[in-house]
């Protein structure tokens, strides 16, 4: 159960981003024109790779959607670094609340923009460009939801392992997406070269996207995706041991305003 102090820095970090929205606008506008477009190469290529029938949303939609969740992992590092910033970290920490309840309290926020910003770009994709799964929308749900939580506890990892916004920021959005185009964001994975096919399973977009892709063109239910889902949850395990191994709240931190 969330304890009160979390609920209360969730509201903070909240306010906060509905006080600049600026960035959430921008990682659910762009993706849209990209869709528009790749949309015409996509359905060329997946009518090659043998979907005679494809649109080429089957790969943009899913893939456009997390290449900017990935890069929308930001967010997640701005609400921790801004408070270094802005010299409030101290407060909170001099406050009753744990550091279980500071890490808690500034992921709920960026869990709900980023599961917010897949829905409302699958709902998009469906209504411009013809997105439409073939399979379980509640497994599709369920894949989005546990994606999600595993970009936001890689974002809390890299806030845990670097001490400036700029380490993260290069480190995180060079990270994000290089994983996200080993994954297949970018183009299906089964064209990538050999070298680029292996190393795609060490990614969490790789199992992601293709239980999506699943879902989408195999009609693909909730037990089919199980095994996927199971390597996002061993995904987010991995990032989260990162965060209580490295995450100190004392650790002096160079934020931005």
């Amino acid at each position: 159960m969330l304890s009160s102090r979390s609920l209360a820095i969730s509201g903070t970090g909240i306010r906060l981003l509905l006080a600049d929205p600026a960035p959430v606008l921008v990682n659910l506008v762009m993706p849209l024109l990209l869709a528009g477009f790749l949309m015409p190469a996509t359905k060329a290529q997946l009518r090659l790779a043998g979907l005679p029938e494809a649109t080429g949303a089957e790969q943009v939609v899913p893939g456009m959607a997390v290449l900017f969740a990935f890069l929308s992992t930001m967010l997640v590092c701005t609400l921790f670094f801004r408070e270094h910033a802005w010299g409030t970290w101290q407060r909170l920490r001099a406050s009753q609340a744990s550091s279980l309840d500071i890490v808690i309290g500034k992921v709920i926020p960026l869990y709900l923009v980023q599961l917010l910003q897949m829905a409302v770009l699958f709902g998009a994709g469906s209504l411009l460009f013809g997105y439409h799964p073939t399979g379980s929308l509640v497994a599709l749900a369920v894949v989005v939801a546990t994606f999600v939580a595993t970009l936001v506890a890689f974002g809390v990892a890299l806030v845990a392992s670097f001490s400036t916004m700029d380490q993260v920021l290069v480190v995180g959005n060079l990270g994000g997406m290089v994983m996200a185009g080993l994954g297949g964001a970018l183009a299906p994975a089964a064209t990538l070269p050999g070298w680029a096919q292996a190393a795609a399973h060490a990614t969490p977009a790789y199992w992601g996207l293709e239980a999506i892709r699943d879902i989408t063109v195999d009609g693909a239910g909730l037990a089919d995706v199980a095994p996927a889902l199971l390597a996002l949850v061993g995904f987010t395990l991995a990032f989260a041991a990162v965060v209580a191994w490295r995450f100190r709240p004392a650790d002096a931190k160079v934020g931005t305003t």
